[in-house]
């Protein structure tokens, strides 16, 4: 879980980082983060660092303590707070878009946007 987790969300900063440049990346990343932390206690610790080895600081801990389920949950709500956020600057379309290209060609359905994702 935390590897494929740390993958994708790689992915996602390095991608946002050529459009938004560093700066508006960790905004985006803090200001999800903390979206997400409010519904979710396995995320209270879990920190953004666009220069750690680690996408998200703390998150294996965390599914140590919480369970790979309730951190799971949580990455997935911060992503899906992350493509809101997104889709009020940009669109919802293109916030899609540059989401989409993070996730790995061979990474399992589950990972991947629904339609129904696609239209929130």
């Amino acid at each position: 879980m935390a590897a494929a987790t740390e993958q994708v969300c790689g992915r996602v900063s390095a991608n946002l980082t050529r459009w938004f440049g560093i700066d508006g990346t960790n905004a985006l990343f803090a200001r999800a983060l903390v979206q997400a932390q409010a519904d979710h206690p396995a995320l209270a610790n879990v920190k953004y660092s666009h220069q750690s080895d680690v996408c998200l600081e703390r998150l294996a801990e965390s599914a140590r303590i919480h369970g790979a389920n309730a951190a799971t949950e949580g990455v997935a709500a911060m992503l899906t707070a992350l493509i809101e956020l997104l889709g009020r600057l940009i669109g919802q379309d293109i916030a899609m878009r540059l989401v989409e290209q993070s996730v790995p060609a061979e990474a399992p359905d589950d990972a991947r946007p629904t339609r129904e994702e696609n239209q929130l």
